[in-house]
């Protein structure tokens, strides 16, 4: 399946060495991610399939807590990158939305740094949530991050003056944006624009359900747990969502 102009085009940003310095700055697992994680994936060794792993910042950490890990991202820059970090690291070349794993091989799923925000169009992305339930166990988890344009807006509170300057300029970078009107919002990046589905959260929970997942819950990055807030106040919203042991669950 051949990718969209739009995701080829976001891809193409990662040789750019800034980018290739962001992904590969940070070493370990996020708070949140580890919380989550402790809080819902089954204990090591466990195996866990890691999507949108680019320069290898979450599959070593989960390798070095005893997980089975195994990683994939479309970036082959990215993944480079992790080679180098990481010498024998686990990491294939692979579109998120048409994965080659059986059926039923993983006990959780793992899509880190928003980049299921990546996929376009939207049916990409509610491909790759249904090839997500498909490879996972009964019962396994799927953990992810995504943007949330309400949250980014008003994350500095309702009275952030600098805050709303910056919500202004934002949404002036929109004008002329033909994807907006499906969540693609435009991010001038280093190396040029990129276009990353940034919806408020409830359209996510549907895309889940519809997928056949059970939402277990809905965090900010912060950690924050009260749906409002979440929805108000958080620019990266955390979802957990689970596979029916059964279709009758």
């Amino acid at each position: 399946m051949s990718l969209s102009s739009i995701t080829a085009e976001n891809i193409a940003r990662h040789p750019d060495p800034r980018s290739l310095d962001l992904y590969s700055r940070d070493h370990g697992l996020w708070p949140i991610e580890e919380a989550l994680l402790r809080e819902f994936v089954p204990a090591p060794p466990a195996s866990i399939l890691d999507l949108g792993c680019g320069a290898g910042r979450t599959t070593q950490a989960l390798r070095a807590n005893g997980w089975k890990a195994v990683a994939l991202d479309l970036s082959e820059p990215l993944l480079h990158a992790a080679r180098r970090r990481f010498p024998g690291l686990p990491v294939l070349q692979a579109d998120a939305s048409a994965l080659t794993f059986g059926s039923a091989r993983f006990d959780a799923v793992l899509f880190s740094f928003n980049g299921i925000d990546y996929l376009h169009p939207e049916s990409a992305r509610e491909r790759c949530l249904a090839e997500v339930c498909r490879v996972l166990k009964p019962g396994g988890i799927f953990i992810f991050s995504s943007h949330n344009l309400i949250g980014a807006l008003f994350s500095g509170g309702y009275v952030y003056l600098r805050g709303h300057f910056n919500a202004v300029t934002f949404l002036a970078t929109q004008i002329g944006n033909p994807h907006r009107g499906q969540w693609y919002l435009r991010y001038d990046e280093f190396a040029g624009p990129q276009y990353l589905f940034s919806a408020p959260p409830g359209r996510t929970i549907e895309q889940l359900q519809r997928a056949g997942f059970v939402v277990e819950a809905v965090r900010g990055a912060s950690g924050e747990r009260r749906r409002r807030a979440v929805l108000m106040h958080q620019a990266h919203v955390y979802f957990v969502a689970r596979k029916p042991e059964s279709l009758f669950s």
